[in-house]
């Protein structure tokens, strides 16, 4: 094993715990997934920093947790992308030695949001070539795309749909293990990827129904599932049981065809000799509830089991044996772990070993700013359950996970109320000038994308 290992950081946007086959799920969703965890570790309990895109990133990214980062909320007149004076886990690693390259199917995750920062390749979600110091990779035709991007991120918009989401998976997918195979004698490497077919619309491959024994859809279901499923996700109408069932189909389908993708980028690293001496981790950002929960209820949908609790594989450099932890573990605890080449356990590197902190500022986006309209909410996932609370003075006591989970009496009484005050009063946030996290205006495919992702109205 090299004294510093490649690293391969692989964030499965939107992956729910419960539809994700070696997690309990009865549709074999992610084959591969499966297979890796006889080589990983796979934590049943590990708890995201926040509970969408943008804030849980930039944790993974900087190892501190939204409050102290800033990056707590995104609305388009507030200036807010990750500050220039809080360094990156790519840029610490490229100014360790490491090569580094990125692949990201989220507009949060790149430019728009300053996490393209240190990565000297980087292709952006509408596959426009961000930074390139390895031109091999690309190709004629991505050299063609990545000149007319904003023509591209505008193809990809509801209802018109001229270029479905496999086309930019697609890309994503062969440029990564192209980088891996051209980087493979200049260890060590990062990798970093965000692959989106979890995260609505969804246009799965007609070969994934199949082989989950689905009914294929027919050229128009596709365009109308996802057009009601924007409007549910918009707050516009709601998903009736019979398009809620379907909509769980074309999630697992879009589940099937990822995990092809996340196979063939594994298989790159085993063909060039890589996959024994390479920290791969393998992460959710968050959950999905797809109608799950009534949207008006307190406390919000968002901080419930089904979207903190996300699923996490973790296999370091030359681990043969599969392993299963269950202690709670926070998923911006990656960050150090990576930093410090696996030297000690994942779950070993946070503050207490039977809680795991996360974090939600409601509302996330919008197009006015948040002004004072903001409720700030914290909680610690245990094993078995949460706490949580708001700046308001809402308090909810869980137990059970998924579905399952139910509020409990004994709120005023729980531990973890003090644990939680403890954790919090330790959060610090980071100081930066003036000037450190301007927001440039997002561009008008960006906030087209967002939109038709349902993250603006």
């Amino acid at each position: 094993m090299p004294d510093l290992p490649n690293i391969l950081f692989l964030v499965l946007d939107s992956l729910r715990t419960d539809r994700v086959s070696c997690y309990g799920h009865d549709r074999d969703t992610t084959p591969t997934l499966d297979a890796f965890g006889t080589d990983a570790t796979r934590y049943t309990n590990a708890y995201t920093p926040a509970p969408w895109t943008l804030p849980t990133h930039t944790s993974l990214f900087t190892g501190l947790f939204p409050s102290e980062h800033g990056i707590t909320n995104a609305f388009p007149d507030s200036n807010l992308r990750l500050s220039s004076e809080i360094p990156t886990l790519a840029e610490k690693l490229r100014d360790d030695g490491y090569r580094t390259a990125g692949f990201s199917n989220n507009p949060w995750v790149g430019k728009t949001s300053g996490l393209d920062r240190g990565f000297e390749d980087y292709v952006e979600w509408n596959l426009e070539i961000g930074a390139e110091t390895t031109p091999e990779i690309h190709d004629r035709t991505d050299r063609l795309v990545s000149r007319f991007h904003s023509w591209v991120g505008h193809a990809a918009r509801q209802p018109v749909y001229i270029l479905k989401r496999p086309f930019f998976t697609d890309s994503l997918t062969r440029r990564a293990t192209s980088w891996i195979e051209a980087t493979a004698d200049s260890q060590p490497w990062f990798c970093f990827m965000n692959l989106m077919e979890a995260h609505s619309p969804y246009f799965p491959r007609k070969w994934a129904f199949r082989e989950l024994g689905l009914e294929t859809p027919g050229p128009v279901e596709p365009r109308i599932l996802n057009t009601k499923l924007l409007a549910y996700v918009m707050g516009k109408a709601d998903l009736d049981p019979e398009t809620r069932e379907r909509v769980m189909e074309f999630y697992d389908a879009s589940l099937r065809y990822q995990d092809r993708k996340v196979a063939e980028i594994l298989d790159s690293l085993r063909a060039n000799d890589a996959y024994d001496d390479t920290l791969i981790v393998i992460c959710s950002d968050h959950g999905k509830t797809l109608g799950g929960f009534d949207r008006s209820e307190s406390p919000p949908h968002y901080l419930r089991d089904i979207n903190t609790r996300v699923p996490l594989l973790v296999k370091a450099p030359g681990q043969e044996d599969g392993d299963v932890v269950d202690k709670p573990t926070e998923l911006v605890s990656t960050h150090e772990y990576a930093l410090d080449g696996a030297a000690k356990p994942l779950h070993e590197y946070q503050p207490a070993p039977d809680h795991a902190l996360f974090e939600d500022h409601i509302p996330h986006t919008g197009r006015q700013s948040p002004d004072d309209g903001v409720t700030y909410w914290r909680g610690l996932g245990t094993a078995d359950g949460k706490f949580v609370r708001s700046d308001t003075g809402e308090r909810f006591l869980f137990e059970g996970l998924g579905f399952e989970e139910r509020t409990v009496d004994g709120v005023a009484e729980s531990e973890l109320a003090e644990a939680l005050s403890a954790r919090v009063g330790r959060l610090e946030r980071i100081e930066i000038s003036e000037d450190g996290n301007r927001m440039n205006d997002l561009e008008d495919d960006v906030q087209a994308q967002l939109e038709d992702l349902g993250y603006m109205k």
